[in-house]
């Protein structure tokens, strides 16, 4: 049986769970990294630059269902790449971004640059991990779970050099279940809320982005319709349904003189959805 490094544990791990794409630019402290997710039928995309890796991964999941995987090099790399990063966590996208990084006995003489990228990009994403010899399978479950329950968002993966291509020390489980399914309303929560919507007067629609994330747009104009619900999107939904539509009162969050308009709307409603 052939002997799994520590990098194609991880990579094995995103495949299960679906990832199929992963874009960056190869830098020598990840070489190992981009090696593994081949192997693991995950195709790597070479783009010029880690920003461009970010938001084409972002895309893959809106396409996809799966998490996109971003990767980048230490130091610079990982650098770039910030800007996309906080863009999926604003926009609740599960993106797993791989950086490659330097063994801490080799720190303080390594000689590109060297600093904290789980610092950095704890800010902005819903964990920071570093991956470790015998935690390689735990850490990739917990990261893909993360990425996608409650609040989806991006998760970061610190890699050191040598542990990527170190011999994973014994044969991963199997695979854990990722994020909890959404149990649907029922009883009696259900039946208040019909209570609520039936002695509203001025009730009133906010369409977010987990709408857009769910691709509601045919159902919530169709309980708009029928109900008679006038509805809000905010700038990150604006669109999901056609703004044309007679119960459509624009978008909010886009300037504050918009929002001076529906702002009075929203405080006048006696049920807000």
């Amino acid at each position: 049986m052939t002997e799994l490094r520590n990098a194609d544990v991880l990579a094995q791990r995103l495949a299960e769970a679906g990832c199929r794409h992963a874009f960056g630019m190869p830098g020598g402290e990840v070489l190992t990294l981009v090696d593994a997710l081949a192997k693991a039928g995950i195709q790597f995309h070479l783009v010029k630059h880690e920003n461009a890796a970010g938001f084409m991964a972002e895309g893959v999941w809106h396409r996809t269902g799966a998490p996109g995987i971003m990767l980048a090099t230490l130091g610079p790399g990982a650098m770039n790449g910030v800007n996309a990063v906080a863009n999926a966590h604003q926009d609740r996208a599960p993106l797993i971004v791989l950086t490659g990084a330097v063994d801490a006995d080799e720190a303080e003489t390594y000689t590109h640059q060297v600093l904290d990228h789980q610092a950095v990009f704890a800010p902005i994403t819903k964990a920071t991990f570093r991956l470790a010899q015998g935690a390689v399978a735990t850490v990739a479950d917990k990261a893909l779970a993360i990425a996608e329950e409650g609040r989806a968002g991006p998760v970061h993966i610190d890699v050191p050099i040598s542990l990527a291509a170190a011999t994973a020390p014994n044969a991963p489980g199997p695979h854990r279940a990722t994020a909890s399914p959404v149990a649907p309303a029922v009883g009696t929560a259900l039946d208040e809320a019909r209570t609520w919507l039936a002695a509203a007067k001025r009730p009133l629609m906010v369409i977010g982005i987990d709408a857009l994330r769910e691709r509601a747009g045919t159902e919530l104009r169709g309980f708009c319709e029928r109900f008679g619900v006038p509805f809000i999107t905010t700038y990150k939904a604006k669109g999901l349904i056609d703004e044309r539509h007679p119960l459509c009162l624009g978008a909010a969050g886009l300037s504050p003189k918009a929002d001076a308009i529906l702002t009075p709307l929203i405080d006048s409603a006696d049920l807000i959805l």
